[in-house]
């Protein structure tokens, strides 16, 4: 197994799940502020913080998906109107 890791495997799998990565952390975080805030005032710190942590990280895997496959999407069609343009041979085989 190479341990060289210099160069980040770019497939679409890879970037989905940096997505989801991000996706999860930017949700976790607010949504841990939240409980903070509600446990706060509510008291049953541990219980706020998951419940919102976990509603946090649910809704950051969402809109990570979302922001995903609009930007795969938008890329694809920008790869389709390209291939469009390109001048293509007649006759490449005469």
């Amino acid at each position: 197994m190479s341990t060289d890791f210099s160069h980040a495997a770019r497939t679409p799998q890879d970037q989905e799940f940096t997505y989801y990565a991000i996706g999860m952390v930017a949700g976790a975080v607010p949504g841990i502020v939240v409980g903070f805030l509600v446990a706060a005032f509510a008291g049953h710190v541990a219980m706020w913080l998951s419940v919102c942590g976990g509603v946090g990280i649910i809704l950051g895997l969402v809109v990570a998906s979302l922001l995903f496959r609009r930007r795969r999407a938008a890329a694809r069609r920008r790869e389709a109107e390209v291939q469009a343009q390109s001048p293509t041979p007649q006759n490449p085989g005469a």
